[in-house]
């Protein structure tokens, strides 16, 4: 078991190229909440919830994805499934555009453009899709 969400948000971090410092600004989170997060080997404590609303907000994405990094970094068992094309049908033409502007953005700020999930990896260093 390990932090997923702590992990996750580092990557984030990295792949934007932003610092602490810079996520407690954008985000309005408390700086000792986020090093629970980010240094802590297993979150020990749900995070509050308008930690997680401030995360989604700032990293420009579905609160669900935080709420499934912490689940795990709490040890929960939580197997994401790849979305099947039914799933897809069923997402909202906003939603779709909302992903499509966040890939973009991270693709602007990291000088890389992804085209599927499966060209990230958590260890590779390159951005998330």
């Amino acid at each position: 078991m390990s932090n997923s969400l702590g992990e996750f948000v580092s990557d984030q971090l990295a792949a934007l190229g932003w610092s602490r410092a810079r996520l407690v600004v954008l985000s309005g989170l408390d700086p000792f909440e986020l090093e629970a997060i980010l240094d802590s080997p297993v979150l020990d404590q749900w995070p509050r919830p308008e930690v997680l609303l401030g995360l989604a907000r700032v990293f420009q994405l579905p609160v669900r994805e935080l709420v499934m990094h912490a689940a795990e970094g709490c040890g929960l068992a939580v197997r994401a499934a790849a979305p099947d094309v039914h799933t897809l049908s069923l997402t909202s033409n906003e939603d779709l555009m909302r992903e499509v502007r966040r890939r973009l953005a991270l693709g602007a700020a990291t000088g890389g453009y992804l085209t599927s999930p499966n060209q990230y990896s958590a260890g590779s260093g390159a951005a998330p899709a």
